[in-house]
C-alpha cells in the first residue's frame, strides 16, 4: 500500500507544479511535461496541457477508427479520447494503472484528450542537450519533432507538436471511411 501512496503523492506533486507553472502564463517556460507514449519519451509544452487525469470510463463510439477510444465525461464535459501511440502508428497503449489522459489546451479545438502510457514528470529543456535530426534518422512519427533532446541519463526525448496534431484531418474526424 505504501508504494501506491507514494506514487499517488508523486503524481499529485507533479500535477500541482503543472498547475503552478501554467498559472504563471506570461513567462516563457522551459519546463515540459514528460510522458511515455509507446516506446517514446515525449515532451509536451505546459501551455498546451489543461490537466492530467487517471483514465476515466469511456463510451465507445461505433464506426470510428481503432485509435479513437471514445468519449468520456470529465466534470460534466465530454472529451474525445485518442490513444496517442496508436494514432502515431505505434502499438496500442497497453492498459495499466499508470495510464493517464492529458487534456489538450489548444486554440484550434477543445475537449480533446490523449491517452499516454505513463506520466514521467516535469522536465527542463535547458537541462538537456539538443540533438538536431540527422538526414538518415528522421522521425517517422509526424507529430513528434525531428530534433530531439538528450537528458543526463542519455534518454532521448521528442517534443509533441500539439497544434499539428489537433489540426490533422484524421485526428479531428476519426470515422471509418
Amino acid at each position: 500500500m505504501a508504494k501506491t501512496s507514494s506514487l499517488r503523492e508523486f503524481q499529485e506533486a507533479i500535477l500541482l507544479r503543472l498547475k503552478e507553472a501554467t498559472a504563471k502564463g506570461g513567462a516563457v517556460s522551459t519546463s515540459r511535461l514528460g510522458v511515455i507514449v509507446g516506446s517514446k519519451r515525449v515532451l509536451i509544452n505546459l501551455h498546451e496541457v489543461s490537466e492530467v487525469l487517471p483514465v476515466p470510463p469511456m463510451q465507445h463510439v461505433p464506426l470510428t477508427l481503432p485509435w479513437f477510444l471514445g468519449v468520456a465525461n470529465v466534470r460534466g464535459n465530454l472529451y474525445n479520447i485518442t490513444d496517442l501511440a496508436q494514432f502515431m502508428g505505434l502499438p496500442p497503449t497497453p492498459k495499466s494503472i499508470n495510464n493517464r489522459i492529458v487534456l489538450i489546451n489548444s486554440e484550434v479545438t477543445t475537449q480533446v484528450a490523449v491517452v499516454i502510457d505513463s506520466l514521467v514528470g516535469l522536465r527542463s529543456v535547458e537541462a538537456m542537450k539538443l540533438k538536431p535530426a540527422s538526414k538518415n534518422n528522421k522521425n517517422k512519427e509526424v507529430f513528434l519533432s525531428e530534433n530531439s533532446y538528450e537528458d543526463v541519463d542519455k534518454n532521448e526525448w521528442f517534443e509533441l507538436n500539439v497544434e499539428a496534431l489537433v489540426q490533422d484531418k484524421a485526428f479531428i474526424q476519426p470515422t471509418i471511411s
